[in-house]
């Protein structure tokens, strides 16, 4: 079976372990029968090296620090055709710009790379977040131990609808984006698919501080009416989605759903967690229609809070801020 991704960019930011992400990276090549390419991305030199060197100085460093990574890649190379087919690039100046301006280029199709190390003890470090903000096309960051195989695949929906009608249509397809990466993962990983969606009628903590007063039974109405149409919204993307699956592929994959109340914030990690995630496939939107702006708050705090690996998925026609001319000479 042939998988969701045709061209797959592999990002290292270093020449430290990255076995495992290698690994891992194979593994996803070989489970999509993909192509891929494993690309260093080094930050350059910094513009002040010249004040503690001669010019000349300056210039040998910045090109003997490109020729050393050329030649540990090449030799690395050799390693990695043996078990799958690679290409191998490097590059030099800002990691940003020059991922994203290969992925339009060449049209890379799915970037990956491992996360950061970040303070606080979080999963993604600024370099990933401005990926997944910024990047053209789904971003899946490994989390820092690899995993060889994927058990349980989570896709993470937003089923409130309540938005202005030019909103809907783009996030009704963005739920049928992800839930399509979801299945092909979990078809291609043999794994259990998990459906979560988070939905929070009152913000528990206006509830809380005492800023309205709240009718229980009420409460009791409204949340068991708000899970029946998140559920009804799920059945409906479900069934519209079977129509462009083989015959009994839903069947067969038996996607378990879980339609908590709580605050999205808190709650989609939290049962992210509990079921033991291995990957989560999610949406990274915050306000539709302005480009290069996508990472909202309730993401961003989720991804921060997650000990497995991400895939972030865009909105349809997203366009990154960065373009080809602003590609590093």
């Amino acid at each position: 079976m042939k998988g969701h991704y045709s061209n797959i960019l592999c990002v290292l930011s270093d020449t430290h372990r990255q076995d495992d992400v290698i690994a891992q990276a194979v593994h996803i090549a070989k489970s999509h029968q993909a192509t891929l390419t494993i690309m260093l991305s080094l930050e350059s030199l910094p513009p002040n090296a010249n004040m503690v060197m001669e010019s000349f100085s300056y210039i040998d460093s910045q090109s003997s620090m490109e020729t050393q990574a050329q030649d540990w890649l090449r030799n690395q190379a050799e390693k990695w055709e043996e078990k799958y087919p690679t290409q191998t690039k490097v590059s030099i100046g800002s990691p940003l710009i020059d991922i994203i301006t290969n992925v339009i280029k060449y049209q890379y199709d799915l970037v990956i790379k491992r996360a950061e190390e970040s303070f606080l003890d979080r999963l993604f470090g600024s370099l990933d977040m401005r990926l997944l903000r910024k990047c053209p096309c789904p971003v899946w960051v490994l989390h820092q131990k690899c995993t060889s195989q994927y058990k349980n695949v989570v896709a993470a929906l937003d089923l409130n609808y309540h938005y202005p009608k030019h909103e809907i249509s783009v996030r009704k397809k963005l739920n049928a984006d992800i839930l399509r990466h979801a299945i092909q993962i979990s078809l291609l990983e043999f794994s259990q698919l998990h459906i979560v969606h988070v939905f929070d009628a009152v913000p528990e903590n206006i509830v809380r501080d005492g800023f309205i007063t709240v009718d229980n039974d009420q409460m009791e109405t409204d949340l068991a009416k708000i899970h029946a149409e998140r559920e009804q919204a799920l059945e409906d993307l479900l069934q519209a989605l079977e129509g462009e699956l083989a015959p009994d592929t839903m069947d067969y994959l038996k996607p378990q759903k879980h339609i908590v109340h709580g605050y999205p914030r808190r709650e989609i990690a939290v049962t992210t967690k509990s079921l033991d995630t291995d990957v989560i496939v999610m949406g990274t939107v915050a306000r539709l229609g302005v480009p290069g702006f996508i990472m909202g708050g309730t993401a961003e705090e989720t991804m921060n809070q997650l000990n497995c690996a991400v895939v972030g998925i865009k909105p349809a026609g997203f366009t990154s801020p960065i373009t080809l001319a602003d590609a590093n000479d």
